[in-house]
């Protein structure tokens, strides 16, 4: 009786949990399909940015190779979502010179690596809610470590796509100038001033964008996980309820024999 009542307590644990999961499932999914219709439009806004960056790239500076570069790694903010975050470390870690200054998004990164004073950390977005919010936090940092450094900043992101870890380089911006045919846009304000702010406004979707899309795939394999968990909750539970009703029926089977041996049981 006593190992009975220990799978029927496992079974209630089971039960609890495969709420939990649920719910944790149930989130993921709905982060997911929102943060996948916005992903579509910021995509869109950064590509008419590209080509407005394009159309002003005479008035920008010349490009020079950079001193040196700040990396941003996206990571998470909850767990739950595999290798994600062990997979961005791995490819700054494959990638980077470690010596380069550093950008920590994500508390679930802050723990993977050691206190360096090359290492900023950020707070990271829960979702695709507080997303420009996040981005507000690492453009301060960005300005904080060139004020730290010497020479002419580059930037590269480190994040995790539907095909895994990439890096992605943002500063110096590739943009090709427009044909020498072509004819410059009307403005009204100065150029330079002009293509300065396309070059700031295009910055920050392009962090945006790679943010949501850390997001959508953040929730993809948590999702992955939650449905491969509650899998085999649902296998063990019923291996349990199969070992409970196995158990019952000896019990019943001892019930019976000693009924018919003129004894009795105490239930």
């Amino acid at each position: 009786m006593s190992q009975r009542r220990e799978i029927e307590t496992r079974l209630a644990l089971y039960e609890d949990l495969s709420g939990i999961l649920g719910a944790m499932r149930s989130f993921a999914l709905a982060e997911l399909r929102k943060v996948g219709k916005r992903e579509a439009t910021q995509q869109q806004l950064v590509q008419n940015l590209s080509a407005a960056l394009n159309d002003v790239t005479f008035a920008l500076p010349p490009l020079e190779k950079p001193d040196y570069d700040v990396w941003l790694l996206f990571g998470s903010v909850r767990g739950f979502c595999g290798s994600f975050n062990e997979d961005v470390l791995r490819c700054w870690q494959e990638n980077a010179d470690q010596q380069q200054p550093v950008i920590l998004i994500g508390e679930r990164l802050y723990d993977l690596l050691p206190v360096n004073p090359m290492i900023e950390r950020v707070a990271g977005a829960n979702g695709g809610l507080d997303a420009a919010a996040t981005i507000e936090r690492i453009l301060p940092a960005i300005a904080e470590l060139r004020q730290q450094h010497r020479g002419a900043p580059g930037l590269i992101a480190c994040f995790r796509d539907e095909h895994g870890a990439r890096s992605q380089r943002l500063l110096p911006a590739a943009n090709e100038r427009p044909a020498a045919a072509g004819y410059p846009p009307d403005i009204f304000a100065s150029p330079v001033e002009t293509a300065a702010g396309i070059a700031e406004h295009y910055l920050f979707h392009q962090l945006l964008a790679i943010l949501l899309r850390s997001i959508r795939v953040e929730n993809h394999m948590r999702l992955m996980q939650m449905e491969n968990a509650l899998s085999h909750l649902d296998e063990g539970g019923d291996e349990l309820m199969r070992q409970r009703n196995r158990l019952r029926q000896e019990e019943i089977v001892e019930e019976i024999e000693l009924m018919t041996s003129g004894k009795t049981i105490a239930l």
